[in-house]
């Protein structure tokens, strides 16, 4: 009886907080408000990233399959709401706040997973 194994998504996660990390550095060669607006840019990807990632591979098997697909449509229902809720707080908390650091460290974290996909051949 072989046992299914648990998929690689929890090494997405990691590398999307790396990715966040590392652009927010690049970005503070501009200025410290870059840095800092890249990092939350990241941030607001990497983290309802990891709470889809959290629900969705909760369970595992033929039997659960009912709950496989509705802890999928949870997971990504509460990523949108997260995403919305963090951009909320950045927009209405942080000023001042550099837009093109924000929404580029996001889109580049949002997109991560698929460039390593293909460079670890997932």
């Amino acid at each position: 009886m072989t046992s299914i194994t648990r998929p690689p998504a929890y090494r997405i996660i990691v590398m999307q907080f790396g990715l966040s990390f590392i652009l927010a550095l690049l970005a503070m060669i501009h200025s410290f408000e870059a840095g800092y607006s890249a990092l939350l840019g990241g941030l607001a990807s990497a983290i309802p990233n990891s709470y889809l990632i959290w629900r969705s591979f909760r369970y595992r098997g033929a039997r659960s399959v009912g709950q496989v697909v509705q802890s999928f449509y949870q997971g990504e229902s509460g990523k949108f709401m997260l995403t919305i809720a963090m951009f909320a707080v950045i927009f209405s908390q942080v000023d001042p706040l550099i837009p093109w650091a924000l929404f580029g460290v996001f889109i580049i974290v949002q997109f991560s997973h698929v460039m390593m996909a293909r460079i670890a051949k997932l």
